[in-house]
């Protein structure tokens, strides 16, 4: 045989994957053609994916790739996962399970709430092995610290999880503790509170 696609309903179906994490989904409408070189699994009318401990909900999931590798999400995206501690919210969601590299391009809201973290932004890069945030475009980001709340915002903003690192590139400003940084570039460890600033530095700062 060389083509078979399966129309399922309301199903819950495991698979055994080749990477470390099995996958399973579920949907309302669910086609599946296995095809050799060709596997494909879509996903509708409330759809979802759990992989080790990362679940995806969105209106439509398509899964390619050898051991369906891809997950490519679109329309109402949620994105949710317990042990990292992290929520995603967007409109559309790319998801390479082998790389455990998360791309977004649109608006999007991050929360991270084992940092204390939330952020906006219109494209995401999150490799979720090494926990590095990249936002990008019209980035906004608030940091709860003993201090109050640490508002950021710049064209582009890495955030590594680990390091508790931010690195701020590009009009970038923040307004902290009745203080203001302005910079092209700034970088913060979270973990001293130490701030640096380069390029066309300016600040308000309150004694």
């Amino acid at each position: 045989m060389n083509r078979a696609i399966i129309i399922l309903t309301l199903l819950v179906f495991p698979l055994i994957s080749l990477f470390a994490e099995p996958i399973s989904f579920s949907g309302g409408s669910t086609s599946m053609q296995m095809q050799q070189g060709f596997e494909t699994i879509t996903l509708s009318e409330g759809a979802t994916i759990t992989s080790g401990s990362l679940r995806l909900e969105a209106d439509t999931i398509v899964l390619t790739g050898e051991s369906f590798r891809y997950a490519t999400c679109s329309g109402s995206v949620s994105l949710y996962d317990e042990e990292r501690g992290i929520s995603l919210q967007s409109k559309n969601l790319y998801y390479d399970r082998q790389e455990e590299l998360i791309i977004i391009d649109g608006y999007l809201e991050l929360d991270d709430q084992i940092n204390e973290v939330i952020a906006s932004a219109f494209h995401l890069e999150f490799t979720l092995d090494d926990g590095v945030v990249l936002l990008q475009v019209q980035v906004q980001l608030f940091k709860h610290t003993d201090s109050g709340a640490m508002a950021c915002k710049a064209d582009s903003l890495r955030f590594n999880r680990e390091s508790q690192m931010l690195n701020l590139e590009g009009n970038a400003t923040i307004d902290w503790d009745k203080d203001l940084y302005q910079a092209q570039r700034i970088t913060v460890d979270l973990t001293t509170e130490a701030i640096m600033m380069e390029g066309a530095i300016k600040g308000v700062v309150n004694g």
